[in-house]
């Protein structure tokens, strides 16, 4: 589904729009003339749907040359190695995760708790996949027309990363798990979800004038996004737990 000029949702899970996986978080498509970009896979048990849902958009799925991943957490990077091996693009990743990606396994992020609770199926294995671009934060690539900047904001994660993006004037930022619609921050029960990494980190999604704000699950914003983002930032200054999104 196009959600804004250029950017379209094409894979949704059970905590977004149901039109994938419903373990899916939500997978973008960033449009451009010179090929497109994915942020984010999803949990690579239904990835034929994600490709469907491109090509009923009209687009090709062999013109998507980059899939930036906001962190390494099965929902958002268990298709990696599918879509690597079908569509030949580029895989990128925080350096701080990229070990993640090629070898770990649940159990290694903290997250085989996640099967347990039933939100991994039973039997649910990771599919690793060797990166070609580790991320620092910092860097600026262009994908066509967008300018697009990597900002790396542990927290949720070690290695997560918000990806801002600039075009004829708006200003995009795809925030992952980092902070979603309201303000709200994603701390889960796990190995490398740490509040003070959050606390430190987040100010760097100040002052950044962002408008549109696509988070990895939950509504999204066309306008208004970086008000929401300054109420997690008002939060993470207080003593007190600042409000989850679960």
């Amino acid at each position: 589904m196009k959600i804004n000029e250029g950017i379209y949702l094409v894979g949704s899970g059970g905590a977004g729009c149901m039109i994938s996986n419903s373990v899916d978080c939500h997978v973008y498509l960033i449009e451009s003339s010179e090929g497109h970009a994915l942020i984010d896979a999803g949990v690579g048990l239904e990835v034929e749907r994600v490709i469907d849902n491109i090509k009923k958009e009209g687009l090709d799925p062999q013109d998507i040359n980059h899939l930036f991943l906001t962190h390494t957490h099965a929902d958002h990077a268990g298709s990696t190695k599918a879509l690597k091996d079908m569509l030949g693009l580029k895989v990128y990743v925080s350096k701080a995760e990229a070990h993640l990606l090629r070898s770990s396994d649940l159990m290694d992020q903290g997250l085989d708790v996640a099967i347990i609770d039933g939100i991994y199926p039973q039997g649910y294995k990771f599919p690793n996949c060797e990166p070609d671009v580790e991320l620092n934060g910092g860097e600026t690539i262009n994908i066509g027309e967008w300018e697009l900047t990597t900002i790396h904001t542990p927290g949720h994660s070690k290695g997560s990363i918000c990806y801002l993006l600039k075009r004829d004037g708006r200003v995009v930022l795809f925030s992952g798990d980092v902070v979603v619609h309201g303000g709200k921050l994603m701390f889960l029960n796990c190995e490398g979800s740490v509040m003070k990494d959050m606390r430190e980190s987040m100010p760097k999604l100040a002052n950044l004038g962002i408008e549109e704000l696509y988070p990895g699950h939950g509504c999204f914003l066309c306008a208004g996004g970086q008000e929401h983002v300054n109420n997690a930032l008002e939060a993470l200054k207080h003593l007190t737990p600042p409000p989850n999104a679960f």
